[in-house]
């Protein structure tokens, strides 16, 4: 019969289903935040690609006002001329900025071609201390964003949680998927700039390498347990990984007179019966035993 035999009993059975089962999930984790990682460092390398890029026309990006913002191209820095339409300006409620939470201030940008954009011109801490947009053209460098879903949003007046250009005043013939951040705040204005986008890649490779090790570990851990246990059952039933030893008694030897005094008695290979090393027993039934094969 196998040494591990046991581990074809129910309560084996049972342990390794569980391990199959927890290291699984462990591997299938660890992929996961492979992935995440994979994501965000896309994410921080169209950041870095893009954020302090040379403003472009608005057209090379987005021919129409239904396209959309691919990813690879969102922090563009776009050239725009046109108008703030100031009568329609809302607030982008719970915006945090240094720690603080306040309000983005979003107003509708009218461009000289008839298109509008909706353009967060900066952060204040107070709804009631929004400084108005300057009048007449202007002509404005902002970054592109993708459109948030606003669709559900319940929204007081003269505010809106998602960016969502369905849900502002004033946009008419809109850029439908995006809005824009302006770079170029006049903090003087009254206005708070925005903060730079989050580059730090997070700890999605830290996750996953200890989800492979808590893989393993469980591994390593089951594989003891089975070999302790194979141990244990070994040493129960006097079968132990130790080399067995046999003795032969030559019956002629000890016909003629030999004595069973060597090594190799029946007390075990290298062992020595003798009144000093075994005892006076011992000796007294060696002596029994030799002349008990003498008579016969």
């Amino acid at each position: 019969m196998s040494r591990y035999s046991f581990l074809l009993s129910s309560r084996w059975l049972k342990y390794i289903a569980m391990t199959i089962v927890v290291v699984v999930a462990c591997v299938f984790l660890a992929l996961w935040q492979k992935d995440r990682r994979a994501e965000r460092q896309h994410e921080i390398d169209t950041i870095n690609a893009n954020y302090s890029a040379a403003p472009v026309d608005i057209g090379a990006i987005l021919p129409t006002t239904s396209a959309t913002l691919d990813a690879d191209d969102e922090w563009r820095p776009v050239s725009l001329t046109g108008q703030y339409l100031t009568a329609d300006t809302v607030l982008a409620r719970n915006r945090t900025v240094n720690d603080k939470v306040g309000f983005y201030v979003v107003v509708p940008f009218r461009l000289t071609s008839g298109e509008t954009i909706a353009v967060v011109r900066g952060w204040v801490p107070e709804a009631e201390s929004v400084p108005e947009a300057p009048s007449g053209e202007q002509t404005i460098t902002a970054r592109l964003k993708i459109a948030q879903d606003g669709s559900e949003d319940t929204n007081p007046a003269g505010m809106i949680k998602a960016i969502d250009p369905a849900r502002i005043p004033g946009m008419d013939d809109a850029y439908a998927n995006v809005y824009a951040e302006e770079a170029d705040v006049d903090a003087t204005a009254g206005l708070t700039p925005l903060p730079e986008p989050d580059v730090n890649p997070g700890n999605h490779l830290s996750y996953m390498l200890q989800w492979f090790a808590f893989g393993i570990m469980i591994i390593i851990a089951v594989s003891i347990s089975a070999r302790r246990e194979r141990r244990a059952t070994a040493e129960a039933l006097g079968t132990d990984a130790g080399e067995a030893e046999y003795v032969v008694v030559d019956k002629a030897a000890l016909d003629a007179g030999a004595k069973m005094t060597q090594p190799g008695s029946r007390y075990g290979r290298g062992r020595f019966v003798t009144p000093s090393a075994r005892g006076r027993d011992e000796a007294d039934e060696d002596e029994l035993l030799e002349e008990r094969f003498r008579s016969r």
